[in-house]
C-alpha cells in the first residue's frame, strides 16, 4: 500500500475521534465507579458539614470539613473508611480544613511541635496537658484524641476551627515470648 495515496485528513479525523471518545468513556466510567459512589457515602458520614473531591495527578485528594461540635475522630474515620472500600488500592489523601483556619494558624503549628514529639516518644499524656495549657494560655479551646493509627487535635477559639490529623509510625510487631531468636 501507498501512504501517499491514504486520506491523511480522513485517518487523523478519525484518530481524533476515536481517542475522544476513549477519553470520554475513561471519565465516564470513573465518574460511575468511583466519583458518585464516593460523592454518595461521604454524604451520608454523620457529622461530616461539607467535602470536595479532586482529581491531582493519580492520587485522589478528599478535602473534609466536620460539623461544629463533631468529634475529629469520628468524622475522619468514618471518612477513611468509606473512602478505602470505594478506592481500594488506590492513592488517596485527606485534608480536613477548617472554619477561618488561618487566624489559628500560628497556634496550631506551635501545638503541632507537642503532637510530633507525642508521636516520636510517646507521652501522649504529656503533649494533652501541655496542649491543653498553651491553648488556653492564647484564649482558645483543645480537644485531643489518639487511635493506632492517628492523632487528632481540634483547636477551637470562639466561632473559629483548626483541624489537625497526624498519621502514627507503625511500630514493628513485638519479640516473640520467650525472649529472642534462640541462638
Amino acid at each position: 500500500m501507498n501512504l501517499r495515496q491514504l486520506r491523511w485528513p480522513v485517518v487523523l479525523v478519525t484518530l481524533a475521534v476515536t481517542l475522544a471518545g476513549l477519553f470520554g468513556a475513561g471519565q465516564l466510567v470513573r465518574s460511575q465507579t468511583i466519583d458518585q459512589p464516593l460523592a454518595t457515602a461521604l454524604a451520608a458520614v454523620d457529622g461530616l458539614a461539607a467535602f470536595h473531591l479532586a482529581e491531582v495527578g493519580a492520587v485522589s485528594e478528599i478535602a473534609i470539613e466536620p460539623a461544629p461540635g463533631a468529634s475529629l475522630r469520628e468524622v475522619y474515620g468514618a471518612v477513611d473508611r468509606q473512602v478505602r472500600q470505594i478506592l481500594k488500592d488506590r492513592p488517596y489523601v485527606i485534608a480536613v480544613a477548617g472554619s477561618g483556619a488561618g487566624e489559628l494558624e500560628p497556634l496550631v503549628e506551635r501545638l503541632n511541635l507537642y503532637v510530633q514529639e507525642a508521636v516520636a516518644t510517646g507521652a501522649f499524656a504529656a503533649m494533652a496537658d501541655r496542649i491543653a495549657a498553651e491553648a488556653a494560655a492564647a484564649g482558645a479551646e483543645a480537644h485531643m484524641a489518639v487511635d493506632e493509627r492517628r492523632v487528632y487535635l481540634t483547636v477551637r477559639q470562639g466561632d473559629t476551627c483548626a483541624y489537625r490529623v497526624v498519621e502514627r509510625p507503625a511500630w514493628p510487631s513485638a519479640a516473640p515470648q520467650g525472649g529472642g531468636t534462640g541462638l
